[in-house]
């Protein structure tokens, strides 16, 4: 862990010479993401440090018009760690999949930051711990979320029904309580709603399949 630090801080200055200002900030935002999962089977190796360019990077795409990361998308790479601040980095990220995995820890709500973020997909991985409140208080651009098969307790949080942007939830198969948000049901966009194999309470109006 020690060399991966020395590594992350003596790419950081590399990073500002870039030939390409755009990547600084996705490149660093990956590589410390990167150093802090373990990679059994090495899928991330072509994440490389002295490689400026993370458009090449196994599981990345990018706009072709901003040239930004876009997406990052590990599904069943059988990775293990824990989801961090890194990603904050990558503001233009749109597609954040990280499904079948072995990601632990809460769910960090600083997903919420990025501004751009339409798709997150968490699910079948160990995640624990309550769903923040402030994953969706700064809902913006979010159409999809999935978290199903994980290990979250407590509460559905009421912020969700103030995500507007909203056209699938799923929540299915954890361990939530509780009532579910009375404003779920306002949500206008959603199309799609599991949260099923829970122990949730309350009534589903009629009208609503």
């Amino acid at each position: 862990m020690l060399l991966n630090l020395l590594t992350i801080l003596l790419l950081a200055p590399l990073l500002v010479e870039s030939s390409d200002p755009a990547f600084n900030d996705d490149v660093l935002g990956l590589i410390v993401f990167k150093a802090g999962l373990k990679d059994p089977e090495a899928k991330l190796i072509s994440w490389n440090e002295d490689d400026y360019n993370p458009c090449n990077w196994v599981g990345i795409k990018c706009d072709s018009r901003t040239n930004r990361v876009s997406e990052v998308v590990l599904d069943g790479f059988s990775l293990s760690g824990h989801i961090g601040r890194s990603l904050l980095r990558l503001q233009k990220l749109r597609i954040l999949s990280l499904s079948k995995n072995n990601f632990t820890g809460t769910i960090n709500p600083i997903l919420a930051q990025i501004g751009n973020l339409r798709v997150i997909d968490l699910s079948e991985n160990n995640l624990s711990g309550s769903i923040p409140e402030q994953l969706f208080r700064q809902c913006r651009s979010l159409r999809a979320i999935s978290l199903a098969n994980n290990n979250l307790t407590s509460q559905i949080p009421d912020s969700l029904s103030s995500c507007s942007t909203l056209e699938g939830v799923n929540f299915s198969s954890n361990q939530l309580s509780g009532p579910l948000p009375s404003g779920i049901w306002s949500l206008t966009a959603l199309r799609s709603l599991d949260l099923s194999d829970n122990s949730l309470e309350g009534e589903i109006p009629q009208g609503i399949e």
